[in-house]
């Protein structure tokens, strides 16, 4: 199933909205995901091969996010602490992976909209700050 069952306010349309928010994380993941495994294919790693590791990464994303502190929290109080990671080191993991999925010769989009939150980040210099100051480049008034 995808998203839950509850009352979002008057608005009948914000339900709509959460289930678009709900398929932007899910689509975006089935591409991520993919996306892997065509990378591990150009070194002749067979999906079956692939595939459960990196559905090892994807379950792994909730305990890593709950390790940290109340992203929501921070996300609505504008607060981007850097002490678990920054945007500088996530930046150059983008950038590792774009260079990676170039040299391999797959399609390198996606990596390159995530680098693409990363530098804007960087250029606006919040690198010292935690990876989630990326969401003021996706928001409409970055």
């Amino acid at each position: 199933r995808i998203g839950s069952v509850r009352y979002l306010g008057e608005d009948p349309g914000l339900a709509q909205l959460m289930y678009q928010a709900n398929l932007d994380v899910f689509l975006t993941s089935l591409s991520a995901l993919l996306h892997g495994v065509a990378l591990l294919e150009t070194g002749g790693i067979k999906p079956t091969a692939a595939l459960p590791e990196l559905m090892q990464t994807l379950a792994g994303i909730p305990p890593m996010l709950a390790a940290g502190e109340d992203l929501a929290a921070q996300l609505e109080a504008g607060e981007h602490p850097g002490h678990l990671s920054t945007v500088t080191m996530m930046g150059a993991t983008a950038d590792h992976l774009v260079a990676a999925s170039e040299a391999a010769g797959i399609d390198a989009d996606l990596p390159r909209a995530v680098q693409a939150h990363y530098a804007w980040a960087r250029s606006r210099g919040h690198g010292a700050e935690n990876w989630s100051r990326i969401i003021d480049a996706i928001r409409p008034y970055a």
